[in-house]
């Protein structure tokens, strides 16, 4: 089933959840950057952290502006705020600071990335992000990054978003239905590429 397709109306709870949070979970793989995309969770940040010190990555890219003016610092300053206080060297935290959305995420870091490390030198990036971010996130790096780099989906474990049992949770039970509609428009009004999924 293509995602264009999906009557969400007809969907089980469990299909919402695998259409949203993705159907493969993070194995252990290393890659040349760990990206975090931008929002006010500090758990995607301290799950980056966690990451770099295990050694999956040498670098932590974090990305995220002012959501149109509404955020002050931009997302990414604080974030960086957050992960030095986490021990990850400064030298190794690169920022993108212009982004107002998830497809201005990636477009946006692509440059910062290419300035600091080359983007012909990048050959996996490990995508971090809160749980029912995550197929939204990866659309757009599918869509947008060259297509040498493989993301590699790495969400962030939040209580209450059980793909078994979110619609008990009363924030997962909101944000995971409100983002099944946003992947299907995402993707019918042309922002990322459509693409065939197994629920």
């Amino acid at each position: 089933m293509r995602i264009a397709e999906i009557d969400l109306e007809s969907l089980s709870s469990l299909q919402i959840a695998r259409l949203v949070m993705g159907e493969r979970y993070y194995r252990g793989e290393t890659a040349d950057v760990i990206f975090v995309f931008g929002g006010q969770s500090p758990e995607r940040v301290r799950h980056a952290a966690k990451l770099f010190h295990a050694g999956k990555a040498p670098l932590l890219l974090l990305s995220g502006g002012t959501k149109f003016g509404q955020r002050h610092p931009p997302e990414a300053v604080a974030m960086r705020e957050q992960a030095l206080e986490l021990g990850v060297p400064p030298e190794v935290i690169l920022i993108e600071t212009d982004s107002n959305h998830t497809v201005e995420n990636v477009l946006c870091s692509l440059v910062v990335l290419h300035r600091k490390v080359g983007l012909h030198r990048i050959r996996r990036l490990i995508a971090v992000t809160v749980p029912w971010h995550m197929r939204r996130s990866l659309l757009a790096l599918r869509t947008y990054l060259p297509r040498w780099i493989e993301p590699i989906p790495c969400p962030v474990w939040l209580p209450g978003f059980d793909p078994q049992r979110w619609w008990e949770h009363p924030e997962a039970s909101w944000r995971v239905p409100r983002e099944a509609r946003k992947v299907v428009a995402y993707v019918r009004e042309g922002f990322v590429a459509d693409e065939e999924v197994h629920l």
